[in-house]
């Protein structure tokens, strides 16, 4: 499996996830290989009616490999029932979807950074049949700290600190108004002051009015990250997120990371987190495709 892991990390030298995560989830995965002199040079690896990883090592592109492999996992995931496969973001990711280098939807945002010589690999699965199932972009964002712009002052009474795990109830409150999908994130103790992991809040008075997570080095050397920015419902329209992104995004600073980054943003957050000197790095094709039932499939290929 560490093979495996290598040839990810060779043909995905921009992606940004844990280690450790990927190592789990490419172990716990479908794995379709494909060798040379015998040494794995191709792999698709699928979980349910998702593909987690498709890649083949550059010196041996061109040569059909790709498409048997996405063929294969299609067909794979069409024996175990399933009608629709999905790229990237299924029940878990390595990457959100395909990587793009520019927007897959026709919108206005915020300026890019993409990263020099990210690959597009859009075009492979458009011509199989893949389309983008969102009605908006999907991308990762990362911010050098030298343009950040500075804290903001605030004259409303709203104060800003890092939560202990005392907090986590009123935190939980705030989240829940905010955005339900994030609680399950917040409820967990050990985001609460432990090393690499905190959890910064707005409150007026006792009042939780906005969350934010803010982890240094769990998804690489010197890389921080925030995310599951949240404002209650009743504070929001008043700038509190953007300010928790702001101070967040100090703390990652002046804690000794070189950079920051945030991974499966979508169309919109652009503003938020651009606000506070974050820039698009990669675009995602959130890849979908119908499957031909097995017997339809064979007729086709007659």
């Amino acid at each position: 499996m560490n093979e495996l892991f290598e040839l990810y990390r060779r043909c995905f030298p921009f992606c940004v996830r844990e280690e450790s995560l990927v190592h789990e989830l490419l172990d716990g995965g479908n794995v379709i290989g494909e060798y040379a002199d015998g040494h794995l040079i191709g792999a698709a690896v699928t979980e349910k009616n998702n593909i987690l990883l498709l890649c083949v090592d550059c010196a041996y592109r061109n040569r059909g490999i790709g498409s048997r492999l996405l063929a294969a996992a299609e067909h794979s995931v069409r024996d175990a029932g399933y009608t629709e496969l999905t790229v990237g973001a299924g029940e878990h990711y390595i990457m959100p979807g395909i990587p793009a280098v520019h927007p897959v939807v026709e919108e206005s945002l915020r300026p890019d950074a993409v990263y020099a010589g990210l690959e597009d690999h859009t075009a492979f699965f458009q011509k199989r049949g893949y389309t983008h199932r969102w009605d908006c972009n999907c991308f990762d964002m990362r911010a050098e700290f030298d343009s950040l712009p500075p804290v903001p002052t605030r004259d409303d009474g709203i104060a800003f600190r890092f939560a202990s795990v005392q907090d986590l109830p009123a935190v939980c409150e705030c989240v829940q108004s905010a955005h339900e999908p994030f609680v399950k994130y917040y409820r967990d103790p050990a985001i609460y002051g432990t090393e690499n992991r905190r959890v910064l809040i707005a409150e007026h008075g006792s009042t939780v009015t906005g969350a934010l997570m803010v982890c240094t080095e769990t998804e690489g050397r010197g890389l921080g990250s925030v995310g599951c920015t949240a404002v209650h419902e009743d504070w929001q329209g008043r700038k509190i997120a953007a300010d928790l992104v702001i101070r967040g995004t100090h703390a990652l600073r002046d804690s000794g990371m070189e950079r920051a980054y945030l991974g499966y943003t979508y169309t919109g957050l652009d503003i938020l987190y651009g606000a506070a000197g974050y820039r698009i790095c990669c675009y995602y094709m959130m890849g979908g495709k119908k499957l031909l039932s097995t017997s339809s499939a064979s007729a086709a290929s007659v």
